[in-house]
């Protein structure tokens, strides 16, 4: 009986070669990036070209499956693990994917928007053209287009995006004491001071600027720490500015809410009682305002009566040897 050579398709081994390497490229540059071997613009275009290859070796599975069906022939668990290498490969790409697109958070976020606390240190986002590029073509052409598609209001960019508990705060406690309670706080929670400014009186303003590291990521970003003396005791203002457009599951909202946290549990632990300490806006609102017993007055008021010391007796004094300088 004569046999028939049996049909080979050349898209299965294919499909499962490219999709280990897919998956090979998309590990090695989660690991490279997460301990800090590259900068974030060679971690997106590695996952680009990860996204890629997996794309590529579906395509060729399915291919595979298509001929496979049609003249048969070995070649199924190729296919099939081709597509599962390169499922596995998308997912890291899909992750970072739809934290760019749809965690929108600000790069850039201070409890006083107006006056925020200065950083010794800039942010490296400039130094990374293509996250920025990306992020910038997100807010000119993605977002119109999908408003315009579905009929829904703008998407607020992370700049015009308000957070109303990410405000200052007032403790009636002296400065250098929340000072100490701050950087207690970023001790604690793993950040590396790189800036501080110290206080050397009990009233006076202070400032902590530390750099933390993301958990998934191994993002970094700057959280800066200003403490300045209020009426009723320290005011408070927090800055955390991202160093890479890449987002990862926390941003700088959280970032300050973290703080914030870590620096009450720290008041709480210390002295017991952190009712008696925080200070809400309401109860500012809420405080009578203090008015004069008197008019203002124009001019300077003067005493009635001119003062009078009575001067002690003491050694008279001499000419100092003038008569020596004038020889």
């Amino acid at each position: 009986m004569k046999r028939y050579a049996a049909y080979k398709t050349r898209s299965a081994p294919a499909s499962r070669i490219v999709g280990a390497v897919a998956l090979a490229l998309a590990v090695t540059a989660y690991l490279s990036k997460r301990f800090g071997f590259v900068d974030a613009d060679v971690f997106a275009l590695s996952l680009a070209g990860a996204g890629v290859a997996a794309l590529l070796a579906i395509g060729l599975a399915l291919i595979a499956f298509q001929r496979i069906w049609a003249h048969g022939g070995p070649g199924l668990p190729s296919a099939l693990t081709g597509m599962l290498l390169a499922a596995i490969a998308l997912v890291a790409p899909g992750i970072i994917l739809g934290m760019l697109v749809l965690q929108a958070g600000p790069d850039d976020l201070s409890t006083n928007r107006l006056d925020p606390p200065n950083m010794k240190i800039q942010a490296l986002s400039e130094e990374q053209p293509f996250l920025g590029w990306f992020n910038t073509s997100l807010e000119t052409h993605l977002w119109p287009a999908i408003t315009q598609v579905t009929g829904s209001e703008p998407k607020t960019t992370g700049r015009s995006r308000q957070y109303p508990d990410i405000v200052p705060r007032r403790y009636r406690i002296p400065p250098a004491q929340l000072h100490a309670a701050g950087a207690k706080a970023v001790d604690t929670l793993g950040w590396v001071v790189v800036d501080e400014l110290p206080p050397d009186l009990l009233d006076a303003p202070t400032r902590l600027q530390a750099v933390g590291t993301s958990r998934l990521l191994g993002l970094k970003h700057d959280v800066s720490l200003r403490i300045r003396p209020d009426p009723l005791g320290a005011l408070l203002d927090v800055r955390a500015r991202s160093q890479t457009p890449l987002k990862d599951l926390t941003g700088n909202a959280d970032n300050i809410r973290l703080v914030f946290a870590e620096i009450d549990r720290v008041l709480l632990e210390t002295y017991g009682d952190l009712a008696r300490l925080s200070v809400d806006e309401d109860e500012l609102e809420d405080e009578p305002e203090i008015v004069p017993l008197q008019e203002p007055r124009d001019t300077i008021p003067l005493p009635g009566f001119k003062p009078y010391f009575e001067e002690e007796e003491g050694p008279e004094v001499d000419d100092f040897g003038l008569t020596d300088l004038e020889g």
